[in-house]
Parts: C-alpha cells; structure tokens; sequence
C-alpha cells in the first residue's frame, strides 16, 4: 500500500517560520512522510546548500518522519555533485523537476514542439542516468499548461513521457491534469507504472483562473474518486498538496489525510 505524505509546499509559510513545530504538526496529523521543495538552489553558495540540507534533515527527523522525493531545480547533468550532495543529506530517494524552468537550458515552451519535447527527454534521460549512479530516481511533475496542442493533435505531456525512458518517474498532480481537462482514470491507465506519486488536491478547477482557492479534497470539482479507482498498484506515495486557500493550510491538509484514510488509501 502507499504511503500518506504531505508535500511542504502546502504549509510552505509555517514551515518557514518555525520548521520544527510545523513538521510536528504534520506528523500529529498522521503523516508518515514529507516532500520537501527547493533543493539544488543555484543562488546558493554549496556551504550555503548543506547546511540547508542538514537542518531540513534534522527537523525531519525530529518529527519521526521519512522523506517521499523532493522538487529540485536540476543543472547540467555534467555538473550534479551539489545537488546529489544535498539529496543524500536529506535522504531523498526520488529528485523531481516540478516545472520545465527547473531543469537548466529549458522553458515552459519546451512541450509545444517535437523537437523540444525530444530534447527535454534526452536531457532526463541524462539527469537520470547520473542520478541513479547514486541510487536516485528523477521524476517530472504536471501543471495545468503542460497539454498543449500539437499540429499533429496529440498532447505536449502525452509525448513527453512516450519519449521517456521507463527510468522517469511520473508524478502526477491530479488537480492540475483536472484543471488542464484531462481525464483522470485514462490518464493514470496511460502512464501506468511510472506513476510511483500523486498529489492529491481539489478545487474549482478553472482553466480561466487555475490559481483560484483550493478547497479539502472531495469539495472540488475533480474526479478524485475515479483517480482512486485507477491508482496503479505500484505507486509508493499519496501526497496531499495545496497551492492557494483561503483556508488554514493545516485544515485543509488534515480534511485530506481524513480523505485518504476514508478511502483505504
């Protein structure tokens, strides 16, 4: 069975004001695990990285918590010693580029053409295959723009991951597939077992306004149950995320561990 995480993203401004409590309260709530974000910051100095690292490390712990992955911001792959530093520190087992700017060299244009969609799988393919000398997967996570059109009709994301080798973990952010009028259960079916995380989380689902507030989960307008029904067998975590609400954060998040509780999840 999967594991029920949280990923930090969701508490981002408690964490930041006081990290220790703010991941006791997490795991108060019953989540086993967490995924950090921010790692592999290039404005920072390495001293500046690992000291970072050892202090998430450290308040990770305390709570009694594991890490799931974390979202990183990847350089070249001829140029990843900093960031494999950081991820042993923390003891992340999967490295995921949450959007296309966070992989060095490329833009949030780069699923709109052929040749780019191509690129940006070789480029994985490298980051991939220098991680995993280190015991590390690389993963991708979707935002809502990430299904353009084609020419040809077939979706930017579609091919992206058919040009993937099967090394590349999908992370699928079920709210954004949502909002970007994918069909959830099809979606999961296609990606099948590359799917090892999701995040959970809901809401109005507007492509007009994708930022508008998020809501607990089921108070939505994604199909969430008919995710559950579609969830591949091998996926390892079930991560509860929030972006924007005008709720507390800590509400929210636990209303979702209730959810997937409720669910068997």
């Amino acid at each position: 069975m999967a594991v029920k995480g949280l990923a930090l993203y969701a508490i981002r401004d408690a964490l930041a004001h006081d990290p220790e409590r703010a991941l006791e309260r997490v795991a108060e709530i019953g989540f086993e695990g967490v995924e950090p974000f921010g790692l592999g910051d290039p404005s920072l100095t390495r001293g500046e990285r690992v000291t970072r690292a050892k202090m998430l490390r450290r308040s990770i712990d305390l709570a009694g918590l594991t890490v799931s992955s974390a979202h990183t911001r990847f350089p070249a792959s001829t140029e990843m010693d900093w960031l494999l530093e950081e991820l042993a520190i923390v003891g992340v087992p999967v490295a995921i580029a949450s959007i296309p700017e966070h992989v060095l060299g490329y833009g949030r244009d780069v699923l709109t053409t052929p040749e780019g969609i191509q690129r940006f799988a070789d480029a994985f393919g490298r980051l991939s295959e220098k991680a995993a000398e280190h015991g590390v997967r690389v993963g991708y996570h979707n935002h809502w723009w990430d299904w353009p059109e084609l020419a040809d009709g077939t979706r930017g994301y579609d091919r992206f991951f058919e040009a993937l080798g099967p090394e590349v973990v999908a992370e699928v952010d079920l709210y954004w597939a949502h909002t970007a009028g994918r069909d959830l259960p099809a979606l999961l079916g296609r990606l099948g077992d590359r799917v090892r995380l999701v995040h959970f989380k809901d809401g109005p689902g507007l492509s007009d306004d994708p930022l508008a507030d998020q809501v607990p989960l089921g108070y939505g307008s994604a199909d969430l149950e008919g995710a559950v029904d579609a969830l591949p067998p091998q996926l390892e975590w079930n991560l509860v995320e929030l972006d924007r609400t005008s709720l507390d954060p800590f509400d929210v998040v636990a209303d979702g561990y209730d959810w997937l509780v409720a669910r068997g999840l």
